[in-house]
């Protein structure tokens, strides 16, 4: 009777050394997800780290307090372990959470408006605009309201190792996005080359005409697809070249307004379609140094078709435009906030979160109704004349 009590008693302590290793893993994992809970409510992941920074060194230091915390850990893992159902996290303190901006939230007014001016930026960087400080990796000096100030921009990287090589601008009408085209080619032809089709005709790009790296300002449907399908085979002639020739050429930049309206003005006068001429450069323009950016109005910018729109990863949405429209075009519902100002809008580079833009003050130089000052900024922009002698600066 006594040998089989004791065998009893053995193998009941052999069946709970048995369950203690998993009694003690459930307990740590229980740790674990707590320690997540706590660190994750915000302020105290700071000290919970520099808490167990600190014990980790005493333990170290002292071989006997490090068995101690040791055996402390083991003793609360079974504990833990052998608790049935699932842990009861403390209730969030009422009110902490108050000074915590939610995730996306945009708050405050707009960025200021700023007038086209030469920004601070490297080669192939375009600045779309202005854009909230907590969504730029620096600042710099711009022009605005008459004094220099500091600006956090919206950087748009250009060229062979740009992940979104193309723009779209969509926006309601008279929102900018005819201003943001004249941007983005002043911006551009410091560097390289360009060829700007009107598609609407009203010659909104006619400032350009004449100057120093312009191939071409075309506003009617047969010059249209005439600097298209030219642009198209540009395109392929660059990628038959040499990696190291390809190189030493500018780069070479197509704005299209109103592509849409474009193509409805080509059939109606029987110049082809235009839209077919995009293909390539869409396509292959990044391997060839050929950047493409469009502007089209809200309420037929899908008419521009998946193959095209599939290659413009870089999104901007001008206007007052409502959160379904924004999403449409973005991909993404925009941040919470006030009424879109004058001028502005929010834009989403690939992949990348939905920010807030302020597009620069860029009007046509020859509009009459147009702040004079924003006026001659634009004309200080501008190529020097051709066979004018006039070296850019």
């Amino acid at each position: 009777m006594r040998a089989t009590a004791h065998g009893s008693e053995r193998r009941g302590a052999l069946g709970w050394l048995a369950w203690l290793p998993w009694v003690v893993l459930r307990g740590l994992a229980r740790m674990a997800v707590a320690a997540w809970w706590w660190g994750a409510r915000g302020r105290r992941r700071l000290p919970a780290a520099a808490g167990a920074v600190g014990l980790c060194g005493v333990a170290l230091w002292l071989p006997a307090v490090g068995a101690w915390l040791v055996a402390a850990l083991v003793a609360g893992a079974v504990a833990l372990g052998w608790r049935e159902g699932r842990p009861e996290w403390p209730p969030p303190e009422e009110g902490r959470d108050a000074d915590v901006e939610p995730e996306g939230a945009a708050v405050g007014p707009w960025p200021a408006e700023v007038v086209a001016q030469r920004f601070v930026a490297g080669t192939g960087e375009v600045v779309l605009g202005c854009t909230d400080r907590a969504a730029a990796d620096r600042t710099v000096p711009a022009m605005g309201a008459g004094i220099v100030t500091e600006m956090a921009p919206l950087l748009w990287r250009t060229g062979r190792r740009s992940g979104e090589p193309h723009l779209l601008a969509v926006g309601a009408p008279g929102a900018g996005g005819t201003g943001l085209l004249r941007a983005v080619a002043l911006q551009a032809l410091g560097w390289g080359e360009a060829v700007l089709v009107d598609g609407a005709g009203s010659g909104g790009f006619g400032c350009f005409a004449g100057r120093a790296g312009v191939w071409g300002v075309e506003s009617t449907p047969e010059g249209a697809v005439t600097g298209l399908a030219w642009v198209a085979r540009e395109t392929e002639r660059r990628l038959l070249l040499d990696a190291g020739d390809r190189a030493t050429l500018p780069p070479l930049w197509l704005l299209v307004d109103r592509p849409v309206l474009l193509a409805h003005r080509a059939w109606a006068a029987g110049a082809g379609d235009p839209s077919g001429w995009l293909d390539v450069p869409l396509r292959y323009g990044r391997e060839a140094g050929v950047t493409v950016a469009l502007a089209e109005q809200v309420g037929v910018w899908e008419r521009l078709g998946d193959g095209v729109l599939g290659c413009l990863r870089a999104r901007v949405a001008l206007g007052a435009l409502d959160a379904a429209q924004v999403s449409a075009v973005l991909g993404r519902m925009p941040p919470p906030g006030p009424a879109v100002a004058v001028g502005a809008g929010y834009a989403r580079l690939g992949t990348g979160p939905v920010c807030r833009l302020r597009v620069p003050a860029t009007p046509d130089p020859w509009d009459d109704e147009a702040e004079p000052a924003q006026r001659r900024a634009v004309w200080r922009l501008l190529p020097a004349p051709l066979g004018s002698g006039v070296e850019q600066v």
